[in-house]
């Protein structure tokens, strides 16, 4: 086992099968977004989104190498989507505020990966609109880690 910075290869940029992956988790989570809110042209910087999936791949890393080769699991994939989404705010809109547009497409994906999960794992999802309200509030308003995500997403699953 390694313990020395030097022995650690560095990090190398994305391929584009591991860009694709998680940007099909991306789409799949979000699907539907615009018909659901009635809002439509929300723009996005790829270029955000690439450095979104950078992260999220780099923290993959970090559960391997630090929890002993555990996996990052689903929900903590997701969770960190979310984080990174009201960090870097890649959606915009020309109407609507950075923090509100990007704060909604978190929220809205934090949603769908929990009903998604649950349903794979034949689960059920416990949340209330007014814990909803409160999260969105916290991810336009608040400063909250990624692992405080991570731990309120694996709270909802019963």
């Amino acid at each position: 086992m390694a313990n020395e910075p030097k022995n650690f290869p560095s990090f190398t940029k994305l391929s584009l099968r591991q860009l694709t992956v998680l940007g099909a988790k991306f789409k799949f989570y979000l699907k539907d977004f615009e018909f659901n809110f009635g809002i439509s042209n929300i723009y996005f910087d790829p270029s955000v989104l690439i450095e979104i999936c950078d992260r999220i791949e780099k923290r993959r890393v970090y559960f391997h190498v630090f929890y002993n080769r555990c996996k990052m699991g689903e929900l903590n994939e997701g969770s960190l989507m979310c984080f990174w989404i009201i960090k870097l705010m890649p959606f915009s809109h020309k109407n609507i505020p950075a923090n509100e547009i990007n704060a909604k497409i978190a929220l809205y994906l934090l949603n769908n990966m929990l009903i998604y999960y649950a349903k794979k794992h034949k689960k059920k999802v416990n949340i209330s609109q007014s814990l909803l309200e409160d999260i969105y509030y916290s991810f336009r308003f608040r400063d909250i880690s990624k692992e405080a995500i991570m731990v309120l997403a694996k709270s909802m699953i019963i």
